[in-house]
């Protein structure tokens, strides 16, 4: 298989059509389709069924192409970039995915420092949750990635170095009519609607479960969601409570733009550490070894986490 045939097939999948992809590729559509047969003659089975007008669907030997594709790709390019930023990290690509959990002033104040010193050097920070760039992690997407970890299954080859620790707080809009309450129990909890994570179900499970563990009927009424701003926009006309990081609060200027308090109750919740997560079997680039350290440098000088919620390793 040669990378110039993966990354076809992986273009058409992306475009849905030989001929999408042959214009995305400014190529013909004849010469993508016989690019897609040699591959498939290559290894010997269909990975696409053709329709006409050039629309093609997944075979199961397709979809089972896909993860081996990309990480063949990233593979390919991770070698170029090492090759190009073997020069005391002055050159190359560092991508990094930043989980919901990870303070963004880190990431921020780390990597502006190196956009004066080394101009040349190029960054791509993608932000989701954990678990979702934990997958991506492994088919070798990102250099590493700035996560919590407490509930990831972190197997072997890969390790987190520990910069701090938080613990969720329960929020509000602050017209919401628990907002100025000085005083919150668990039972005043249970007759709002909640907003939680899409990707991440485990969060709506612990707020069932801590309200089922107190003897108290759970809320009934939740709505997941990963677009946090259009459930912070959300949350000024319903009141929803939402439990989350801290950190992510601060770092999306939540009490600034969307008027949000946090209630004086400590259930539910979930402690989450902040780590730096990367693979043994893919060692880190010059490039991405400065940025890596100079994230965790900036975390253990960090004025807006308390000292207690710093926890680096060494």
């Amino acid at each position: 298989m040669e990378l110039k045939q993966l990354k076809r097939f992986l273009t058409v999948v992306e475009t849905g059509s030989l001929a999408k992809a042959a214009r995305h590729l400014e190529l013909t559509q004849q010469g993508i389709s016989a690019s897609i047969q040699q591959l498939e003659s290559e290894l010997g089975v269909r990975l696409l069924d053709r329709q006409p007008g050039g629309v093609t669907t997944l075979t199961s030997y397709g979809r089972a192409l896909i993860p081996h594709a990309k990480a063949q790709i990233a593979a390919d390019e991770r070698a170029r970039t090492t090759l190009l930023s073997i020069a005391e990290a002055y050159t190359g690509t560092v991508t990094i995915g930043v989980g919901e959990t990870f303070a963004g002033e880190l990431i921020a104040n780390a990597i502006s420092p190196l956009l004066r010193e080394r101009p040349q050097l190029s960054f791509n920070v993608i932000e989701g949750y954990s678990e979702r760039l934990l997958e991506r992690l492994r088919t070798g997407e990102f250099d590493f990635i700035a996560a919590a970890h407490d509930e990831l299954a972190l197997e072997s080859g890969v390790v987190a170095h520990q910069l701090y620790e938080t613990r969720d707080v329960i929020a509000c809009c602050d017209q919401h009519p628990l907002a100025n309450r000085s005083v919150v129990n668990l039972a005043d909890l249970a007759e709002y609607p909640w907003l939680v994570p899409y990707s991440r179900p485990s969060d709506k499970e612990k707020i069932i479960q801590t309200f089922i563990n107190a003897g108290i009927v759970p809320p009934s009424q939740f709505m997941g969601t990963d677009a946090y701003r259009i459930g912070m926009r959300l949350s000024q006309e319903h009141p929803f409570l939402i439990m989350t990081c801290p950190v992510l609060l601060h770092s999306a200027g939540a009490s600034q733009h969307f008027g949000v308090r946090i209630l004086p109750v400590s259930e539910p919740s979930v402690t989450r550490n902040a780590a730096l997560i990367h693979s043994i079997d893919r060692p880190l680039t010059p490039a991405a070894t400065l940025l890596f350290e100079e994230i965790i440098s900036v975390a253990s000088n960090s004025e807006f986490l308390s000292p207690e919620s710093r926890h680096a390793n060494s």
